[in-house]
């Protein structure tokens, strides 16, 4: 057996586990079957993120899903990348949505005409006007255009309402040297992508939340500058011989309790709302800051679906075992579980 199909059969059997969670976490509107086929394409073509902690790919293809952003790498709206903080350390496996992918969602809304970022060259004809209507000219030079001088991101509402970002090369500078990997692969080899996005991140902060998309949207552009973690590239991982992956943990209420689990939270995935309940005092500073509220009478608490990632996220560096539920509550150990000790 080859070491192509060594890796393959793995990576497959993976995927297929996860299936059951990412159908659920998809819209309506993606084919699971075609989302599944991307994300097991994805992981087979880079060899680095078979080496990564398996709970950490788990959470970033589960982000992915949440969002609505397919993992293709033809279509490169977002990635999974493996890092690690110290060499001594198992790398992780880390989501993150591309430019492309942030326009994608703005598009999704429903709210926006056009949404596009741009950079802008030395060479180009380039003129900003804030009064009496924001507005942007921008025709390129021909053939040379210069120097990279700045990236740009631009909105128009179905109303007619135009509004934009321009990061100058200084301000783009300031935003890669704050960055917590600054010579990253996206710094070093795709310089202009990594300013369209910067310019797309600031411009999302201030954009009207009218609708659920346009929140996710938001949310999305927030977090991915929030998880660029100090780290470095995770090495080339070399296999001679079949690697089991480790056998997901899920229970299906109902089913009999393993007198070996440790488990402190349950959590089930809804349409809309995610329910976490256990020893939920063990995040009860942290809820709130999830968007979390305290359902009184049943004694659990609620977040939205979307936000699952970042409850196991948390959870994870705590070192708090979360484990999630599958089907409906059936019997009296059902109703131990949901009213778990708090």
């Amino acid at each position: 057996m080859t070491k192509a199909e060594l890796i393959k059969r793995p990576v497959v059997e993976f995927i297929q586990e996860l299936a059951p969670g990412i159908a659920k976490r998809l819209p309506p509107t993606m084919n699971a079957t075609r989302y599944l086929m991307a994300a097991a394409t994805l992981v087979q073509n880079n060899p680095d993120l078979l080496e990564c902690e398996p709970l950490s790919l788990q959470l970033g293809i589960y982000q992915a899903a949440e969002l609505g952003v397919s993992l293709s790498p033809s279509l490169g709206l977002a990635f999974l990348i493996p890092y690690k903080d110290k060499a001594d350390q198992k790398p992780k496996a880390q989501f993150q949505i591309g430019w492309r992918g942030l326009v994608q969602l703005g598009y999704q809304s429903g709210c926006l005409k056009t949404f596009y970022a741009e950079s802008v060259f030395g060479k180009d004809k380039f003129e900003r006007q804030y009064a009496p209507k924001r507005n942007l000219f921008h025709p390129p030079a021909d053939g040379d255009r210069g120097e990279l001088v700045g990236a740009y991101a631009l909105v128009e509402f179905l109303s007619g309402v135009i509004d934009w970002e321009f990061c100058d090369k200084a301000l783009i500078e300031r935003h890669r040297k704050h960055s917590k990997f600054p010579n990253s692969l996206m710094w070093s080899h795709f310089y202009e992508e990594a300013a369209r996005k910067t310019a797309i991140r600031i411009l999302a902060k201030r954009l009207p939340l009218s609708n659920p998309g346009m929140e996710v949207l938001a949310e999305a552009a927030a977090h991915d500058q929030e998880v660029e973690l100090e780290a470095a590239p995770a090495g080339r991982l070399e296999l001679d011989e079949p690697q089991a992956v480790p056998e997901k943990k899920v229970r299906e209420i109902g089913s009999a309790r393993d007198p070996e689990d440790n488990g402190e939270l349950f959590y089930k995935v809804g349409e809309q709302t995610t329910t976490v309940w256990g020893k939920t005092y063990l995040l009860k500073d942290e809820f709130p800051g999830l968007g979390g509220k305290w359902n009184k009478n049943a004694r659990h608490w609620e977040i939205a679906a979307a936000r699952t990632h970042e409850l196991l996220e948390v959870a994870e560096k705590k070192q708090i075992t979360a484990t999630e539920v599958m089907a409906e509550a059936k019997g009296p150990e059902a109703e131990m579980l949901w009213r778990e000790e708090k």
